[in-house]
Formats: C-alpha cells, structure tokens, sequence
C-alpha cells in the first residue's frame, strides 16, 4: 500500500480533513512528529488537501505531489531552502512571499520543515505573520521535539501529534522484518534500518551484551566490538532497550508480546539470570547513556563503564 494511502486512515489526518472540510482550519498548524520522512510526506499531503477538493486523489507518485517535494511548485513552497535548517534569509523569504498573490491555485501554503532545529532568530522573524497572516495564507510546520519551538510559535499554531504506526501497518511499507520491529513505527526510521546490511550483526551483537557477556573479565572484549561497531551506536542501544522490555515480558508470562521475536529463544534461555528490578535499572542506565552520549568527551570509558554497571546491577539485584 502506498504510504499516503496509510496516512490519510490515521485519526489525525481524518480530524485535519474534518476541520478543512468545515471550514475551519487554521492558518497556521504545528505537525509533532519524531520521523523527518513521516513529518514531510504528511506535510505535502496537508498542503494538497487545502489546495485541492480532489486531493483524495494524490499520493507520492502524483504529479502535484513531485512537484512540491521537488521545490518546483509556484503556490506551495518547502522550507527550509538548504533541506536542513531554517534561515533567517529563509524567514526573510517567506515573509515576502507571503504578501505575493497566488499564482494558479486558491492558496499560498508554506512548509516549513524541522523548525525545531533553526535559530530563535529565524523563527522570530515568522512570529508577525503567523500570527496576521496575509489572506488564504496557510504555514504548515513540523517539528522533532515541541521543546525546541519557542512558545511564541506554539501559541500562534494549532498543533497535531503524529503517532508511530501500528506493526501491520508498518509491514505494509516495509517487508525487513527485523528493520519493522525496530523502526519504532515510524516509516523514515524503519526504512533506513532496512538498507542497513549490517542490522543482522549489530542487532545479534547487542542481544550478546545480555545473554553472553557474563563476568567482568569479558568487558574489555565487548566494549572493544561496540566501539567497532560505533557507526551503529543507535542501534546497538535500541535493541539494547528493546531486548530488555522483552526479557521483562518474558518474566510477566506475556511472552506473546514481546518484539525481538526472531531471537526468542536466546531471550527465554536467559531470563532466569535476571531480576525484574535488575532489567528495570539496566533500562534506566540505558537511557542515562543515551542522554549523555553526546557530551561524552571519551566514548571507550563511557562503554566500559556502561557495561561494568550493567553486570553489578545484574548481581546485585538477584
């Protein structure tokens, strides 16, 4: 099925079809979302749908749809321009722009991709506009994280959660099984799991980390193979996690829930070695790592030491 198709059947995007329906969309509306690839395509759908009375028609292989993806539309235009982060010569842009009449269609609509990661300059030059905006002018914004967008913005938007997708619908788009699990839901995630040819490895390595590595003689050699592998640091955390909400699973008798299913059997033979406080607290080291990582000035002693507290608190919380 092709992925517009899926969007327009989350509640979300019936809600926002709803509103323009009615006649009562905002001009300006704020698209929370973790998955770039997820955020954009719901962007260039949205923007149809307020063009468009037909736009039920569209998906990713319509001409309309290339024609804004690939920044050649004259009424519906995609910032930022350098596909990264929006500049304040962007701001500068589309406040000018906005004051310019549509050319063939009934309104100018603006996307602004990822506002989150710009400059508070950059989006205080949009706050005027946002909120007067010129007539049949409409700014549909995305962002990673609602914290990083200035409350001034926020409050100038309406503002819509995109959730992950259900499993069966991820399997829809995407046949890696084990990139589907992983993929958090999201499409633009799971898809770049899926060209990883390295998945497999990376992914039998972190499970290594909970069924194989027992003592702490056995560290230096682990720590060595993660820092080998620290391309796939993101990874390697994330089957990390996941491998131990399933050992919990495991522990609950909800072994039909758990999502590593393709290394069941290696989970279920060492579940016994772990307590359920024990996965709790390797779960929060887990996440402190994750947290931290970026400010970790020396990547070797901040493994070592994430795996050395990994096994204390295994036996230690027996």
């Amino acid at each position: 099925m092709n992925f517009t198709e899926i969007i327009k059947n989350q509640p979300f995007f019936k809600e926002f079809v709803s509103k323009k329906e009615a006649g009562v969309v905002k001009n300006s509306t704020l698209f929370i979302c973790e998955d770039d690839y997820t955020s954009s395509k719901v962007l260039v759908l949205a923007a149809l749908l307020l063009e468009y009375e037909t736009f039920d028609m569209f998906n990713e292989s319509s001409a309309e749809f290339l024609r804004i993806e690939e920044g050649i539309d004259l009424d519906i235009k995609v910032f930022p321009k350098n596909g990264q982060k929006l500049l304040v010569a962007d701001a500068n842009e589309i406040v000018t722009e906005c004051f310019v009449k549509p050319v063939n269609l009934p309104k100018k609509v603006f996307i602004i991709n990822n506002i989150d990661v710009s400059t508070d300059e950059a989006q205080n030059k949009l706050l005027k506009v946002l909120e007067e905006p010129p007539k049949n002018v409409y700014f549909l914004i995305s962002a990673k994280s609602e914290e990083r967008v200035l409350p001034t913005i926020k409050s100038r938007c309406e503002k819509i959660k995109i959730s992950p997708l259900s499993k069966q619908e991820i399997e829809r788009v995407c046949l890696d099984e084990l990139a589907c699990i992983l993929g958090g839901g999201y499409v633009g995630q799971t898809l770049a799991l899926a060209r990883n040819e390295n998945l497999p490895q990376v992914t039998k390595f972190a499970i290594s980390l909970l069924t194989e590595m027992k003592s702490s003689k056995q560290v230096v050699k682990f720590s060595k193979t993660f820092l080998d592998l620290q391309g796939f640091t993101d990874i390697i955390l994330k089957v990390l996690s996941v491998a131990v909400e399933d050992i919990i699973k495991l522990k609950c008798d909800s072994e039909d829930l758990i999502s590593l299913t393709p290394y069941k059997s290696d989970l279920k033979d060492v579940e016994p070695e772990f307590s359920v406080e024990a996965l709790c607290e390797i779960s929060k080291l887990i996440s402190k790592f994750v947290e931290k990582r970026e400010f970790n000035a020396n990547l070797t002693v901040a493994v070592d030491n994430l795996l050395l507290k990994m096994l204390e608190v295994k036996y230690l919380c027996k």
